[in-house]
């Protein structure tokens, strides 16, 4: 059972859009446990996701996820390169951050038939597609992303490459709600001077902090024409999706391909 998806006509094809969770995992894994590495939780991921989308294992690519903004390319099947930082996202000594050992929270591809796959457990999955050039983007974006600018960064790149900023299109995936994502003030800090509503203090027990919000917030700020799509589901205490604040070990499989 596939929990939340989207297909969307585009003049080169269709973009597929799609969360598996709860129901997904338990037809594919009845036993229900769940891996414990990163090659394990590779394999699973190859299982699960050839199962709802037909794809083969050869064109499927997940990443060893480690909440930094490196985001890899993919083509003639593997991934060829890892973008570079834009000018306003280089460190305060000026030199770009060095992407390590081949994990990242970002995949880009410009090819048909090919499955982007991060998986969440409260994190926020970004969709992000061009409704005019072959092109399909998914990023993980948890506090630290949202912080470091992974969003931005991918479609600096884009912007880079020819796209038009009004030609992108990005979509906030399911994800755990500021009302039900609470940080102490060694997280919060770090959001007090975006706009009111990112970070709400809850007196005696921390802060309410939103994620997406501030990953849109973000955004708008540096791309005033790009089209973004908030609405998306909580995870938390959800019998559809995973969430890591609920205490569970499984994780959600976000898949974005384009069809041709």
């Amino acid at each position: 059972m596939i929990e939340d998806s989207q297909v969307i006509e585009v003049p080169y094809g269709r973009i597929h859009t799609i969360t598996l969770g709860k129901a997904a995992w338990t037809e594919t894994f009845p036993g229900n446990s769940f891996p414990s590495d990163f090659e394990s939780w590779s394999a699973a991921t190859n299982i699960i996701v050839s199962k709802y989308t037909k794809i083969a294992s050869d064109r499927i690519f997940s990443l060893n996820q480690v909440h930094n903004r490196d985001i890899g390319f993919v083509e003639n099947g593997k991934i060829s390169k890892w973008l570079p930082d834009p000018p306003s996202l280089l460190s305060k000594e000026g030199e770009e951050l060095v992407q390590i050992d081949g994990s990242g929270d970002g995949l880009i591809t410009f090819e048909a038939n090919t499955a982007l796959v991060i998986r969440t457990a409260d994190c926020v999955p970004v969709f992000c597609y061009s409704k005019q050039k072959p092109m399909v983007a998914l990023l993980h974006a948890g506090w630290r992303g949202a912080l470091n600018g992974i969003s931005e960064k991918c479609v600096h790149w884009l912007l880079g490459q020819g796209f038009m900023e009004e030609d992108l299109q990005v979509l906030i995936g399911p994800c755990i709600s500021k009302k039900n994502y609470m940080v102490q003030w060694d997280v919060a800090q770090h959001f007090m001077s975006m706009p009111p509503g990112v970070v709400v203090e809850a007196p005696g027990l921390g802060y309410l902090l939103g994620v997406k919000e501030a990953i849109l917030v973000k955004l708008r700020k540096e791309f005033n024409k790009l089209p973004l799509n908030p609405q998306s589901n909580d995870v938390f205490l959800s019998s559809r999706y995973f969430s890591h604040r609920s205490q569970d070990l499984g994780r959600n499989i976000n898949i974005i391909l384009w069809e041709s």
